[in-house]
């Protein structure tokens, strides 16, 4: 087996999340842990050996043994560090949103298909079963009319995803999913934002999409489960698809999975995107980098969202912003 190495850029709460499941993979090289703050990186990687630790991204990128760059630094940082890694050779995971404007999104899409190397953003959807397994019966039910996607989570969370409009950094995963289903291109969306915890960014959001194919669909995402709420009302997200020969749906909760025992009493599951099983990440994140890794090693093809996909998807977050915005101002 090829051994890959890998740099992980940001020491946040993110890349804190890539080296745990990192590490579970085998095979695989954490070699770098780059970061404005050399304490932040060290304490991501500490636990880890033989990593290096750099506030220099161009020692990073200038080192040959290194396959790939995962980029989690706040998303306007998203171009500089990923533009650099893929001109110096080397494949890119990129958190969500690709980038933040149009301008940078093709600059990356421009920089991938001038290096021959792979840029994959971190929709980890498609790689979550269910979602996954929805799309392949999407022939089952003819042609897709209506889409409802949503996505509502505990306030509390809100400060780790609140850096950009939440049409960017959360919802952007359902339309992600949204684009997918459809396949048509959006012609016109309507947003509607409301800020009810006098946060900098909203925590209320909903779109409204119109396709070129005449398709319908909505995006939902809210920030207002209070942080003491039962289990079941952490967090909770679905989509609904809706053809004009059927219906097919996945939803799935914080409880959606229970076990009760007479000593721990009522246990809820991690269900997440970062769940593991038998101390391996098996959840949808675990699965986007066990992808990520074949298709260095040549084991896979790529299946993941396409740089010009991705971009795609941050065009209809920003008109969705955009326009709920333009409301804002107009009231």
């Amino acid at each position: 087996m090829q051994n890959v190495s890998l740099a992980i850029v940001g020491a946040g709460e993110f890349g804190r999340r890539y080296v745990q499941s990192l590490q579970e993979l085998s095979g695989i090289d954490i070699r770098w842990i780059c970061d404005h703050s050399a304490e932040k990186a060290q304490s991501v990687a500490d636990g880890l050996s033989d990593t290096r630790i750099t506030t220099d991204l161009t020692e990073v990128c200038a080192d040959k043994a290194l396959d790939a760059v995962i980029v989690v630094t706040p998303e306007n940082a998203h171009r500089v560090v990923a533009e650099q890694a893929l001109q110096a050779g080397k494949h890119v995971i990129v958190e969500k949103p690709l980038a933040t404007t149009a301008e940078d999104a093709q600059a990356l899409v421009d920089a991938a298909k001038s290096s021959g190397k792979l840029l994959m953003t971190a929709f980890l959807l498609r790689f979550d079963y269910r979602y996954a397994r929805l799309q392949q019966q999407l022939t089952e039910i003819g042609t897709v009319r209506n889409v409802y996607a949503y996505r509502n989570f505990d306030r509390s969370l809100f400060a780790l995803y609140s850096r950009t409009h939440s049409f960017l950094e959360n919802a952007i995963h359902d339309i992600d999913l949204v684009l997918w289903y459809v396949q048509s291109r959006v012609k016109k969306a309507h947003g509607f934002c409301r800020n009810t915890l006098g946060r900098e960014n909203p925590d209320v959001n909903w779109g409204v999409l119109e396709f070129e194919n005449d398709a319908i669909a909505v995006v939902q995402t809210s920030w207002l489960y209070p942080p003491q709420a039962h289990e079941r009302l952490q967090w909770n997200t679905g989509v609904q698809v809706m053809g004009d020969q059927g219906v097919l749906e996945v939803r799935f909760d914080s409880d959606g999975f229970r076990a009760s025992t007479e000593n721990a009493g009522q246990l809820v599951l991690d269900q997440t995107g970062w769940a593991t099983i038998h101390d391996e990440p098996r959840g949808a994140f675990g699965a986007m980098l066990r992808h990520f890794i074949k298709c260095l090693r040549g084991e896979s093809e790529y299946c993941g969202t396409t740089p010009e996909e991705a971009m795609e998807s941050l065009r209809v977050a920003t008109m969705l912003a955009e326009d709920s915005s333009s409301k804002s101002d107009s009231t």
